[in-house]
């Protein structure tokens, strides 16, 4: 068959969305299809500009360990109105490539540009072909079981909560350690710090955003978790907030495009009044390490990336528009996955948030069952180094 495919990549990057490029161009090979591959570079930027880039599908960049988006990424919000100028250049430079089909590669705020590029499609007339590509490492994704991106990250965590347990166990007295995780709305990256407690090193509290933050209660468990142990482990979601939904701390009061406000520096906040009460504090900013710890390279989660990445070309093949690709788990006792697409208006602009039952009774730690949630996504190990040790 012949088609013309133009992918590009949306929001904040994992350490995975360029394996979800690589295992496009390989399902394309693959199925033998004829005709140009190209990218649009910094998201829909180079829709609106008219410039898009081919890709050798036969030399594809060498990107399966890239943290980043090697196309460059951009947080654009497109006019709804398919008569606006951003919709008549997004389609006349479809109709300028004769592009066929369409697979942005992103979250929830993604996927409300791939609905208006279908829907601008619709309304032109154009017999464009729109699938979405899931990745976030926040993994709040509408209709998945969990996302590209997610594993790699969450693996990150735990080894880094192990790393910071550990080191503080060199002295006999500690520390209260405050570790920030990634995590606006949701709680899945924190909670994946849990998976310590499998080496015996379990946070002593963990906090997401789905429980109401209560300030003077934390303040009070640090202190007599201190003084029965000598150190206290903190883990804490960047997101989380009051009883009202305010967030407890962020590094700026402007909003982006899509509504949302800069998030960040909570565990320096809460730091800084742990120590009022003369307790050693450190925080620790987990921060963009969340998603470009390529060092930390979590195969079942590249594996997974490309896989997504390949049903949405087939998807697309056999007819289907408007829609993203979903990761389910199999009910089984061997951890297997499959994919299925649902309608992307289902998806965009709306948050999946840690299921309750995955948090304790008093809301401050992480019941145990999500380590048997959380494990399988983590698994497979390589090396992402050169010779000389370096990414």
């Amino acid at each position: 068959m012949n088609a013309n495919i133009l992918y590009f990549q949306s929001g904040g990057p994992t350490s995975v969305i360029n394996a979800s490029f690589l295992g496009l161009v390989e399902e394309y090979r693959r199925q033998n299809i004829q005709g140009h591959v190209y990218v649009s570079r910094f998201g829909i930027d180079g829709l609106l500009q008219g410039k898009l880039e081919e890709i050798d599908i036969h030399n594809p960049p060498d990107i399966l360990f890239r943290p980043g988006a090697y196309f460059g990424s951009a947080r654009l919000r497109l006019d709804p109105d398919p008569q606006s100028d951003q919709a008549l250049n997004v389609i006349k430079t479809l109709q300028d490539y004769a592009i066929d089909y369409v697979f942005p590669n992103g979250g929830n705020d993604s996927m409300d540009t791939a609905a208006k590029l279908s829907a601008y499609a619709l309304f032109h007339h154009l017999p464009l072909r729109v699938v979405g590509i899931p990745k976030t490492i926040d993994n709040d994704l509408y209709g998945c079981d969990h996302t590209p991106g997610f594993g790699t990250a969450a693996k990150f965590v735990a080894n880094a909560t192990l790393s910071v347990a550990m080191d503080d166990a060199t002295y006999k007295q500690g520390r209260v350690n405050i570790i920030e995780t990634m995590g606006r709305d949701s709680g899945f990256l924190a909670a994946s710090s849990i998976l310590a407690s499998l080496k015996g090193y379990a946070p002593d509290y963990i906090y997401v955003p789905e429980v109401p933050f209560v300030l003077q209660e934390f303040l009070d468990k640090c202190a007599k978790t201190y003084k029965e142990k000598g150190r206290c482990l903190v883990v804490v979601s960047e997101g989380i907030r009051d009883k009202n939904g305010e967030l407890i701390a962020t590094s700026s009061s402007r909003e982006d495009v899509f509504g949302h406000r800069q998030v960040g520096g909570v565990s320096s906040f809460l730091a800084s009044l742990v120590e009022k009460h003369g307790i050693k504090t450190r925080a620790i900013e987990l921060s963009v390490l969340n998603r470009a710890s390529c060092f930390l390279p979590c195969l079942r989660d590249i594996e997974e990336a490309k896989g997504a990445a390949a049903f949405a070309l087939n998807s697309s093949i056999h007819g289907q528009s408007g829609c993203m690709v979903c990761i389910l788990r199999e009910e089984r006792d061997e951890y297997a996955v499959r994919y299925q697409t649902r309608d992307i208006r289902d998806i965009a602009n709306r948050v999946v948030y840690l299921p309750k039952h995955y948090i304790n009774a008093s809301g401050d730690n992480i019941d145990a069952r999500y380590i048997a949630y959380c494990l399988p996504l983590i698994q497979g190990n390589a090396t992402s180094l050169d010779e000389n040790g370096l990414i």
